[in-house]
């Protein structure tokens, strides 16, 4: 080597020829990593992650069942004290509401069918019935008080409890009579029906909320009861579709026992909804509270 003469070092993994550092390659490992932390970033995200969080399918899936073995037979209970008539009327609303026949209809029939005209209701029967209502309600009322980081209903206001029950009632055949309606023949007619169903329960689940949550605030329930309101709608819609095929399909195979799990479905739909719309409302409050915060 001459005197005076320098001999260049080997290029490192950070710098190259001339010395200037590198950036490090970046693995397609971090490269999702990245994209997977942006996406849960936005809104949409959120409410996914949120869901999770709050274990709202599993939730769903333990209110749906309740509600099908308490819902169900009050309403049950109440056609039989207040119309003096048999749960077959129910049977019968099924069968007419989806247009089933054949299969489907007999099994239907099968799972609601009584000997007698008037079924016969004991004291103990409607205070289960009561009871199991009362509970799916204080359960219910946890799970949006965990949607909204808000206090559970206190115990000194559980009254508010039996008025949902009352509410989900008025509901429920609200939205039967005008699903008649909705069916007869006219645009005019069929158009008033839907507009009615939206009302209905847009402000029956804002309602539902306000009793089950009173410190949600109130713009925060008008939000509440236009998602739930179109989300009702569209189940109705997607309901016309689903069920008729879903009961023919599960009757062929298990008969009575495969209607119920098609019922149970559709139930299990409706709970996810009235989850979802409470969700999608408190997490874009959150949202927007903690970018006022930091901005």
């Amino acid at each position: 080597m001459r005197p005076g003469r320098t001999v260049a070092s080997p290029p490192t993994p950070d710098t190259d020829e001339s010395g200037k550092e590198q950036n490090p390659p970046v693995s397609i490992k971090q490269n999702v990593q990245k994209r997977v932390d942006w996406a849960l970033d936005t809104y949409p995200g959120e409410v996914v992650r949120r869901f999770f969080e709050l274990q709202l399918i599993d939730k769903s899936l333990v209110l749906a069942a309740q509600g099908f073995i308490a819902l169900l037979p009050l309403l049950i209970v109440i056609i039989s004290v207040v119309l003096k008539s048999n749960g077959e009327v129910v049977g019968e609303f099924i069968i007419d509401r989806f247009a089933l026949a054949g299969v489907s209809r007999d099994a239907v029939t099968a799972l609601f069918h009584t000997t007698t005209t008037v079924a016969a209701v004991s004291w103990l029967a409607i205070t289960l019935t009561v009871l199991s209502a009362f509970s799916l309600a204080r359960r219910l009322s946890g799970v949006f008080a965990s949607i909204f980081e808000a206090p559970k209903l206190p115990g000194r206001q559980f009254w508010r409890a039996l008025l949902w029950i009352v509410v989900q009632l008025v509901m429920i055949s609200g939205a039967a009579e005008l699903r008649e309606l909705w069916r007869q023949e006219g645009t005019a007619l069929t158009l008033l029906a839907g507009a009615l169903l939206l009302i209905l329960w847009g402000v029956g689940d804002a309602l539902s909320l306000s009793l089950l949550v009173p410190s949600v605030p109130r713009r925060q329930l008008v939000a509440v009861g236009v998602l739930s309101g179109f989300g009702r709608v569209a189940l109705s819609t997607w309901a016309i579709v689903y069920m008729p095929r879903a009961l023919d399909s599960e009757a062929l195979q298990y008969g009575a026992i495969g209607v119920t799990f098609a019922l149970f479905t559709l139930i299990l739909v409706a709970v996810v909804i009235m989850l979802v719309a409470p969700l999608m409302v408190s997490t874009w409050v959150m949202r927007r509270n903690r970018l006022n915060l930091s901005g």
